[in-house]
């Protein structure tokens, strides 16, 4: 697996009450991105704390802590500093934490497991723009797109590229790969605030709320493949 360690983490929160786990996380985030600060909190207490007292760049987060949810930490990050990457991190694979953390504004969701190759290349996807998103997880999301196109009146492919202008299945397509609204601006010579309203527009009528929920969509309207990790 070919990787480069990213400069643009600089402070690394951890929130993790298993030692073990923790320290993995810990040397991945050391490795990924060059020996970054690290934060360490082991409740959602301490991890509300840090949140107050400092600002981070990514947010590694369990979700079963002792005294709650840590997909409470996502709603803080995603409301007080929407710039601070937020990935779940969690032995939990039901469709209800998972589409609840995406929601709140988690960029990723990782089942504990993975080895620290993995996780790595996982933590680089996830700051370079694409959804870090374990292989079930993904499958979960697929299924449950299209579990919701069947459901949702006549929707079909055909229905939902109908939908979709040309413009914005090629907007769906750049930021699916990773894209970020400034490249997809460079890319297609229009303004960044166009892409920001055509992203908006794809959002509501795809009725997806994240880049994840719109890589999954893009990927079941075959504008997108993703490639293996590994």
């Amino acid at each position: 697996m070919t990787q480069q360690k990213s400069s643009k983490i600089k402070k690394v929160l951890i929130v993790e009450d298993h030692k073990d786990a923790l320290n993995v996380l810990a040397n991945v985030a050391k490795k990924a991105f060059d020996s970054p600060t690290i934060v360490f909190a082991s409740t959602l207490a301490q991890g509300f704390e840090a949140l107050e007292t400092s600002q981070f760049d990514i947010a590694l987060l369990d979700i079963g802590l002792p005294d709650g949810n840590g997909i409470e930490l996502v709603k803080q990050i995603s409301k007080k500093t929407p710039a601070t990457l937020s990935v779940v991190t969690t032995i939990f694979d039901d469709d209800g934490h998972l589409f609840d953390a995406l929601r709140s504004g988690a960029c990723g969701y990782l089942l504990k497991g993975h080895s620290m190759d993995e996780l790595e290349q996982y933590l680089l996807d996830a700051v370079s723009g694409r959804p870090a998103l374990s292989p079930s997880i993904a499958q979960s999301m697929l299924g449950f797109f299209r579990d919701s196109v069947e459901t949702n009146s006549t929707a079909t492919n055909n229905g939902y590229e109908e939908n979709l202008t040309e413009r914005e299945m090629e907007i769906l397509r750049l930021i699916a790969k990773g894209c970020q609204v400034k490249e997809v601006s460079r890319l297609l010579d229009i303004s960044a605030n166009t892409v920001s309203h055509h992203i908006k527009n794809i959002y509501s009528k795809l009725n997806v709320h994240n880049r994840a929920e719109a890589t999954a969509a893009a990927v079941h309207l075959n504008l997108f493949k993703p490639e293996p990790n590994g």
